[in-house]
């Protein structure tokens, strides 16, 4: 089978591997849908600590495809069932996981990050994740291109979670890049009365208010956090998602927020280049709830799904580009140029 593998000197090839076969307790998933996300980007540049020198692997978790072997005993998962993966394996033994973070399992695997992922024809699904509940079934109406947007969704679902949003909420959204914008499309699914996206990008700031973005604000044209003051008769944000990896962004929603306002660290910084001034009395005496989140559990995949298939056509926008497996290097550099949203690979 074809596969798109990182090397052991740094760079994603082309290359042929045998064709997975289940052993007992597994699955084998011929991929039909993957996306392509700045984790990948990431691991392309030789950047990501599970791919250090010497690594080979074939990456990629954000996996859509139909069963073709089933010897998981299982039989929801009959060949020629629609599949979206989990991508993250917890242990359920961990304090993390006890504590209910299995997406901060101290032990967990990955698909495409600790073993072999979806950037292939087929995709071994290994006994663990099967009784783990990372195997997902797709409603039949969903389209498989549009179901690829499971994971991201469930990321932006798990930084959701602590944010308490309500109808009467100002939400200000920093970065509309594809997590951005699925953050927009999620606040207003959930029925935010104002969302403001801020954004240096014309062209993203145009997306934002075909999605839906009741105001844009482009920070390089004046100080954000006065910007979002003006437009909420001084108060500020009831609620800020940072979807974006700029230090000073970190700062300055601070001073964005309203009393009581609750902020969520979705993006991460390059490494070693977390350590960012904030006003901590900003957060004291408005008492500001600040929060992170990262990457996902099986609960957000599933609420994920769901949402997806209960409205298909919001999120399908956020799809830019097809391509195939074998044209996996230009899916890459598309992904990476600033005029496409979601990239996705599919099979033939």
């Amino acid at each position: 089978m074809l596969a798109y593998e990182y090397q052991s000197d740094g760079v994603l090839r082309f290359v042929e591997k045998p064709e997975p076969t289940a052993g007992d307790g597994e699955l084998v998933v011929r991929i039909a849908a993957n996306g392509i996300c700045g984790t990948d980007l990431k691991i392309a540049r030789g950047e990501h600590r599970f791919f250090p020198p010497g690594t080979v692997r074939v990456p990629g978790h954000e996996a859509i495809g139909v069963v073709t072997e089933n010897k998981s005993g299982d039989d929801r998962y009959a060949p020629g069932t629609a599949v979206a993966i989990a991508p993250n394996i917890s242990c359920g033994h961990c304090r993390p996981c006890q504590r209910g973070f299995q997406n901060l399992c101290a032990n967990y695997e990955a698909f495409g990050l600790t073993f072999d992922g979806a950037f292939s024809e087929l995709m071994l699904v290994p006994a663990p994740a099967i009784k783990n509940g990372n195997v997902l079934v797709i409603p039949e109406h969903l389209d498989l291109g549009t179901a690829a947007l499971t994971e991201p969704i469930a990321a932006v679902i798990r930084g959701f979670r602590p944010l308490n949003i309500t109808e009467n909420d100002t939400v200000l959204i920093c970065g509309a890049g594809p997590m951005g914008l699925i953050s927009l499309l999620v606040a207003k699914q959930r029925g935010v009365g104002k969302v403001i996206v801020s954004q240096t990008s014309p062209h993203r700031r145009q997306i934002a208010e075909e999605l839906g973005a009741d105001a844009t604000i482009n920070p390089r044209e004046g100080d954000l956090a006065e910007q979002v003051k003006d437009m909420t008769d001084g108060a500020g944000a009831d609620v800020v998602v940072v979807a974006t990896p700029v230090a000073q962004v970190f700062t300055d929603v601070l001073r964005s927020a309203a009393v009581g306002a609750r902020i969520n660290f979705f993006a991460g910084l390059p490494s070693g280049k977390g350590d960012i001034p904030l006003d901590a009395n900003l957060i004291h005496y408005r008492e500001l709830i600040v929060t992170g989140s990262t990457a996902n559990n099986n609960a957000d995949c599933q609420e994920a799904l769901d949402l997806l298939a209960s409205n298909p056509d919001l999120f399908s926008p956020l799809i830019s580009a097809f391509y195939p497996l074998n044209e996996a290097d230009k899916a890459f550099e598309a992904a990476k140029a600033g005029d496409n949203l979601k990239v996705i690979l599919y099979s033939e």
